[in-house]
């Protein structure tokens, strides 16, 4: 009985030393902040719970987190989640803050929110984009020349097109003086050799736009325009409208050539012409950007229907009498074509002109 009354007086004791040591503790940190009393009970206010910064405690602030004491804190920087303190210039997705905003006249996007001045990266491609979408058109275009000329000869519907389409990348007229002269070759109908033969004892060189049929089926004829020193060029993969591709279509139609050619020839093609002449001002400027210029034409004539025969002077008299600065296209399937295209490089240097492949 004696134990148990010492035992009962022991935890007495603890117990009263131990409310002590609480009241303590609260006297201790009264001076921090602001009381209010309720029944006469002193509670501290919830910004008055800290700790001594020197005894390695947490506090926890008003939006519950608990932090480390000892940890310097600069209550003025922003978190580190911050955007535009922490270098990131990308905005999360949905945020409208880093999204381009206005076009300027000069065709700059701007961002709504432009803390510096400067557009990033990131709005830069963004523009180039919002630019490409609004302000080129799909509309196929079929090209083809009127009857109206200048008075340098010249088709007034190439003069109006190379003041258009140049910026894209379309040519239609050489600089004064100079015929720049083509061919195009979706088939091989025999005459190509031949055609060949005379730009080889003429010293002209000319520009052979080839589809990949062509390539396939007269790789002797592709090499030999390139060991000649001609220009040969991409006339896509299979010969489709291009406005009527998707963008992924037209460049697989460019690209795939483009390989081919590369592997099989060891040659580079930078010159590209639309099939039947078909464009947009969209595809223009994907041949642009997939590092082609286009080259249309400012004479033109329907020799490549080899259903109906054209007699050669006949033939000659119309080119003679077109005869301006500016891009010829013939068709290699044409016999007539073969015939005349001596007489027909001996009249323009007998006028004056630079033929070539030169643009």
């Amino acid at each position: 009985m004696k134990i148990k009354t010492a035992m009962l007086i022991c935890s007495l004791l603890v117990l009263v030393f131990a409310l002590a040591g609480c009241a303590d503790k609260r006297d201790n940190t009264s001076g921090t902040g602001s009381t209010s009393t309720t029944s006469g009970t002193s509670i501290a206010s919830q910004s008055d719970i800290t700790s001594d910064t020197d005894n390695g405690e947490y506090e926890a602030g008003k939006d519950g987190m608990v932090t480390d004491d000892n940890t310097d804190r600069d209550e003025t920087s922003a978190p580190e989640s911050d955007p535009f303190v922490s270098g990131s210039d990308r905005a999360e997705e949905g945020d409208e803050s880093l999204r381009p905003g206005d076009v300027t006249d000069d065709g700059i996007v701007t961002s709504k929110k432009d803390r510096d001045g400067k557009i990033t990266s990131d709005e830069a491609a963004f523009a180039s984009s919002y630019i490409t979408k609004t302000m080129l058109s799909d509309k196929k275009i079929c090209w083809g020349l009127g009857k109206e000329r200048d008075e340098k000869n010249r088709p007034i519907d190439a003069v109006k097109a190379e003041e258009k389409y140049a910026a894209l990348g379309g040519r239609f007229l050489t600089p004064d003086g100079t015929i720049c002269l083509t061919f195009d070759e979706g088939y091989e109908n025999g005459y190509t050799a031949s055609i060949l033969d005379t730009l080889k004892e003429k010293n002209v060189k000319a520009v052979f736009f080839v589809t990949y049929d062509y390539c396939k089926s007269s790789p002797e004829l592709v090499q030999r325009m390139i060991d000649e020193g001609h220009i040969v060029g991409n006339h896509t993969w299979s010969h489709p409208s291009m406005p009527d591709c998707t963008q992924k279509e037209v460049w697989s139609e460019v690209t795939k050539l483009h390989e081919y050619v590369k592997s099989e020839f060891g040659y580079e093609m930078t010159l590209f012409r639309f099939p039947k002449g078909e464009f947009s001002e969209r595809t223009l400027d994907d041949l642009r950007n997939l590092g082609y210029t286009s080259l249309f034409w400012s004479f033109a004539y329907a020799d490549w229907d080899t259903s109906t025969r054209t007699d050669p002077a006949e033939a000659l008299a119309k080119i003679e009498d077109s005869t301006h600065s500016g891009i010829y296209l013939l068709h290699a399937v044409s016999e007539t074509n073969a015939k005349i295209l001596g007489p027909l490089i001996d009249y323009w240097q007998e006028h004056g002109y630079s033929v070539g492949a030169d643009i």
